[in-house]
């Protein structure tokens, strides 16, 4: 089968590899569609991982399943989880499941850009059916469980004011989480007129020096992060949404944190129960997901759906390796 292997930040060449093997407990599906995330493209945060088959926001179809597994059949149509937490160790408990060392070692065989993907035992649980969703707009699942995380781990309540800081599809996906969960006041910080534009359209007004309550900063730049933090009010929270560059210390003034008793914590991937209140979303319409799905590229074209979400080309691009 075809395979998009990454190499380098500009390098991503189609092999041919071996079919996954469904071995027991195991479900193999065919890749229906795989749309690209900004980690894919982060610099130093990919970099880490490569050579490999990136893609860890696919849509499959099950064409075969391994011994013992009845959870899902061949044909059903499902939203693909890379990781699973192991839900009972002590980081699970304490509501880091996305820290759980099973999530951090739970993974597609090869990778969502590609024609098959084996997904492992651990993960057969998470596959979620999609009832009648498009394949396409389901790839955003995934983006969308780690905003509905991340919103959670700052508390964001009806009645706050949130500062979303970047209206990329990070920004544009918390925007629309937010406003689906009934908070009534969103503000968006974003350079780029069209991008503002479109968080505004979404429900979002312009940041107009209001202080907010929580601000989430999708944007990995230090100025970013310092100008979120200083949009807070008293006992504001802040969520760094995205990884700044290694040693780099966050630019938030620490007498500030102290005497305006501010939060500041990250969120990283999203968890099983994030993952079905997003489809739940999706499924009822909740994100404009034509709008947010700006380019489509057939697998032998997985280079340049990726050169497209690092450039900004693309708000989100998505492979579609049957074309």
């Amino acid at each position: 089968m075809r395979a998009a292997r990454t190499l380098t930040l500009e390098s991503t060449v189609i092999v041919e590899v071996p079919e996954p093997v469904c071995g027991p407990g195991d479900v193999v599906c065919r890749v229906l569609a795989t749309a690209t995330c900004g980690s894919d493209v982060h610099g130093w945060y990919v970099t880490r991982k490569l050579p490999a088959v990136l893609g860890h926001e696919p849509v499959g179809e099950v064409v075969e399943t391994g011994a013992g597994v009845e959870r899902v059949a061949v044909g059903d149509l499902v939203a693909i989880h890379h990781h699973a937490a192991c839900g009972a160790c002590r980081v699970c408990a304490a509501g880091h499941e996305t820290l759980c060392p099973q999530f951090r070692s739970t993974a597609l065989d090869p990778g969502g850009f590609a024609d098959y993907v084996r997904v492992q035992p651990e993960l057969v649980g998470e596959l979620l059916p999609l009832d009648g969703l498009d394949p396409v707009a389901a790839t955003c699942t995934e983006p969308l469980g780690c905003a509905l995380r991340a919103q959670d781990r700052v508390a964001l309540a009806p009645g706050d004011t949130l500062l979303v800081v970047g209206a990329g599809a990070s920004g544009l996906l918390h925007v629309a989480a937010a406003r689906a969960r009934g908070v009534e006041r969103v503000l968006v910080a974003e350079p780029r007129a069209e991008r503002r534009a479109r968080a505004i359209a979404w429900g979002a007004e312009p940041a107009d020096g209001a202080a907010a309550d929580v601000a989430i900063v999708t944007s990995h730049h230090r100025e970013a992060i310092a100008a979120a933090a200083a949009a807070l009010g008293p006992g504001g929270r802040l969520c760094a949404y995205a990884p700044p560059e290694p040693g780099a210390p966050i630019a938030v003034d620490g007498a500030d944190v102290f005497l305006r008793e501010l939060t500041v914590t990250s969120s990283w991937s999203a968890g099983a129960a994030d993952m079905r209140a997003a489809l739940a979303l999706l499924r009822d319409g909740a994100v404009p997901v034509d709008e947010l799905i700006t380019h489509r590229f057939g697998l032998e074209d997985t280079g340049a759906a990726l050169a497209a979400q690092r450039d900004g080309t693309a708000l989100k691009a998505v492979v579609l390796p049957g074309g």
